[in-house]
């Protein structure tokens, strides 16, 4: 299965691992998991990763990460959780840098990209392929990189509540808990402490809140400077789609936030029975069919009019 992409690492030193902007959980859990794993194959690894929210800071290797790539070339680069290379965390004079590039990804892809891919979306996370990755390469996972790769697994399947937790997922976490990965710790951190900022942003998102098709649609857009007032930053300001598709009847939620960069970011959350990654596709971006985002290309209330009629449709 990474036959190939194993063959690039043998011949590879001087190694970057990058996942998308405003890392997540599974794009963290994954990227320095992966990084650990190199290390012990004695590979010159590092984890790009400008930035990233404070609620991961318990992490292991999290504080070891590094801004940019200093390197005018180096041999290889690992992309996780990214369905376009433009997303990554690095800039595209980085990227080209690169004498190779293995993708691993879980999301429909519409652009697939690098010297070797693996892209399977019937997969949970990039933490899950990032698990079977590594043993491909025979290494000893320990509790830290086990304690990553369960907080990456975790975060993308809402706390195991989401259909892309399968039996396969199951196992994989069942011999992650065996490797001493710290389930307990994770979520504390993670499901049971909340800011009081981040509280505020939920009551800011339920009271922006509107309603469409009776009830099927729920949509709220928090803009930047509201964000910027409870002092939140972009990567603390993710997470408030759930509460919106929490409500009894609701078939897709969206929630839209301004970001520090002038752009409006559009995450959704279906029910079920409306497949979102086929509306994200469709407005530049990707995604699950249960969870999928993009960024609006234009104005807000323009882009909402035309979400809005694109999931009418759908229903």
């Amino acid at each position: 299965m990474f036959k190939e992409a194993k063959e690039i690492i043998d011949k590879s030193n001087n190694i970057y691992i990058s996942a998308h902007v405003n890392p997540d959980g599974d794009a963290i859990g994954s990227t320095i998991a992966i990084c650990f794993a190199l290390k012990k194959l004695g590979k010159n690894a590092k984890v790009v990763m400008p930035s990233y929210s404070t609620v991961f800071e318990f992490l292991p290797g999290v504080s070891s990460c590094v801004k940019s790539i200093d390197d005018s070339e180096f041999d290889l680069l690992i992309a996780l959780d990214s369905s376009d290379n433009t997303r990554l965390a690095i800039t595209q004079e980085e990227y080209n840098r690169a004498k190779k590039v293995i993708m691993l990804d879980h999301h429909q892809i519409s652009s697939p990209y690098g010297d070797f891919r693996f892209i399977d979306d019937k997969k949970s996370s990039a933490s899950e392929i990032a698990y079977l990755f590594i043993k491909s390469l025979d290494v000893e996972i320990d509790k830290d990189m086990a304690t990553l790769l369960y907080t990456g697994i975790m975060t993308d399947t809402g706390s195991f509540n989401y259909s892309n937790a399968n039996s396969d997922t199951f196992r994989a976490v069942a011999e992650l808990l065996d490797y001493g990965a710290e389930a307990v710790k994770v979520c504390k951190k993670l499901n049971d402490t909340m800011k009081e900022s981040k509280l505020k942003l939920i009551a800011k998102t339920i009271d922006n809140m509107e309603v469409f098709y009776n009830g099927k649609m729920r949509y709220s857009f928090v803009p930047y400077d509201e964000i910027r007032s409870l002092g939140i930053d972009d990567e603390d300001a993710e997470g408030m789609t759930n509460y919106l598709r929490a409500v009894e009847g609701t078939e897709v939620a969206v929630y839209v936030r301004g970001k520090s960069d002038g752009t409006n970011k559009v995450s959704m959350r279906s029910g079920g029975n409306v497949d979102i990654s086929k509306i994200a596709i469709e407005f530049g971006g990707g995604g699950h069919p249960r969870a999928a985002g993009y960024t609006m290309r234009e104005d807000e209330e323009t882009e909402k009019q035309k979400l809005i009629k694109v999931v009418g449709e759908m229903l």
